[in-house]
């Protein structure tokens, strides 16, 4: 816990998929770098999204997570999640949202800049990132 830090501070994300970590991202570092190395998805595949975060000085209620999903400037998805309240604890805390299945399809193909943020239920941003996927054929 740091007394002098942020409240909530988002250290890590997830892609999760049948059972196995697809790819890692830390969120303590550098965020402009995540989209270009992008996370690759087969295109119908079933995936989640962990989010690992700590509280550091007291409780926060309504915590969420928001992503909104673009394809060539066009948002295609938006989803948002209730991760829940919290107190402060030195243990890292880690939420995962329910399954969602990847777009599956010719069309559906292609590379998609992700936007995700934790927001707590005044509207206060905990953090903000961008990311990237593409969805193929195959896992290549």
């Amino acid at each position: 816990m740091n007394p002098d830090g942020p409240n909530v501070v988002v250290e890590k994300m997830a892609i999760l998929s049948e059972g196995r970590v697809i790819k890692e991202f830390d969120l303590t570092g550098d965020l402009s770098k995540l989209k270009d190395t992008p996370v690759v998805l087969k295109e119908g595949v079933e995936f989640q999204v962990q989010v690992i975060f700590r509280v550091n000085l007291e409780i926060v209620s309504g915590l969420r997570y928001h992503q909104s999903d673009s394809r060539k400037g066009i948002v295609v998805d938006k989803s948002s999640f209730m991760i829940g309240s919290y107190g402060p604890k030195i243990e890292p805390y880690q939420y995962l949202t329910p399954t969602t299945e990847a777009p599956k399809g010719m069309i559906a193909r292609g590379h998609y800049i992700a936007k995700s943020s934790v927001l707590d239920d005044d509207r206060n941003r905990c953090l903000e990132w961008e990311w990237s996927f593409d969805i193929k054929k195959d896992w290549e």
